[in-house]
């Protein structure tokens, strides 16, 4: 069974004659980030660019539509509290197949995360610090 590698979303956003593009990225291990920003004259290479609020306001909103979009295509999602912990486990009702699956994880908790453990029967997700609040997560098959 071919594994999913990435999946790609590319945008708009302006109005002539001041039209961007920028491509939302998901890769396998579940990570959304935004790439290729592009105005009407090229790429924007330089990390000093600016660009305007409207745009800034669509790449939010069109990185919040992919992670909607995700959600309603994962095989299994759900919401974890973490209450002053590191880690919280997920267990699955039916084991999958195999281990190819690939979590997305959304959280408002400014801390990095990762999934470990990964089995058929579930996952555990551990923050890089002691935090408290919630993560959601997408199982995609």
């Amino acid at each position: 069974m071919p594994t999913l590698a990435q999946a790609e979303f590319v945008y708009t956003s302006g109005t002539p004659p001041e039209v961007y593009q920028f491509t939302v990225v998901q890769d396998q291990t579940g990570l959304i980030s935004v790439r290729d920003i592009q105005t009407q004259y090229g790429f924007i290479l330089s990390p000093y660019t600016q660009i305007p609020r409207s745009v800034s306001d669509d790449i939010c909103t069109a990185t919040a539509q992919v992670e909607t979009l995700l959600a309603l295509t994962s095989a299994v999602n759900g919401e974890l509290t973490f209450s002053a912990s590191t880690s919280q486990s997920v267990t699955f009702t039916t084991p999958f197949a195999d281990t190819s699956y690939r979590v997305h994880l959304s959280s408002n908790i400014f801390a990095p995360f990762r999934i470990t453990n990964k089995t058929t029967t579930g996952f555990t997700v551990e923050a890089g610090a002691t935090v408290s609040g919630t993560v959601g997560y997408d199982v995609l098959v």
